[in-house]
């Protein structure tokens, strides 16, 4: 694929594409317009087509008017013989040009079709990468969390075993005063005397 017509940005693309497809059609639209009244077929002058010509006998110069009808038939056949020689080159030429139009334009439907495919195998490529970045990010916040959880459950497992001894310990300290409360009578007192 060629990467250098394809990088340019999405905008410069499509104003690129809507140029073309304004060129074909105003291509088009000239061709049809410009050897419309050729293919048509051949000119022939109406049976008994009134006209206006001004007549000469008066110096008024008066209008009346006046029909114009072919002399013979022999000069209209002629007339349409070689008008149908320049029709049938009007209709090869038309078809030819018609051809192009039709190859240049089916040629950059392909292209853009091309074009069109590419952007989105690259932007569902970039999904499928964000997604598995996603996933990741996922698993590596879950795999913290659970680490978390871990370090918590040791601290806490680890401050109820430093409570439990405190607690044990001054029970028998307790104790040993109950004790030795018992073996004296006396009950000692601390006094903070300063």
């Amino acid at each position: 694929m060629r990467k250098n017509y394809y990088d340019l940005g999405d905008g410069e693309i499509a104003a690129a594409i809507a140029a073309s497809a304004f060129a074909i059609y105003s291509l088009e639209e000239n061709a049809g317009s410009q050897y419309q009244t050729k293919t048509r077929g051949p000119v022939r002058p109406a049976e008994a087509a009134p006209m206006i010509r001004p007549s000469m006998p008066n110096r008024n110069t008066l209008v009346e008017m006046t029909t114009i009808t072919p002399a013979n038939d022999k000069i209209q056949n002629g007339i349409s013989r070689g008008s149908r020689k320049a029709e049938n080159k009007a209709d090869a030429w038309e078809k030819a040009q018609t051809a192009k139009i039709r190859k240049r334009h089916d040629e950059l439907l392909s292209a853009l079709l091309a074009w069109e495919n590419e952007k989105k195998m690259i932007a569902k490529q970039q999904m499928e990468r964000r997604k598995n970045q996603l996933e990741l990010a996922m698993k590596r916040n879950l795999q913290h969390y659970k680490n978390k959880l871990a370090r918590i459950d040791h601290i806490a497992k680890g401050a109820r075993t430093q409570a439990e001894e405190k607690r044990k310990y001054e029970e028998s300290i307790v104790k040993e005063k109950s004790n030795k409360i018992r073996s004296t009578g006396n009950v000692s007192v601390k006094c903070f005397c300063f």
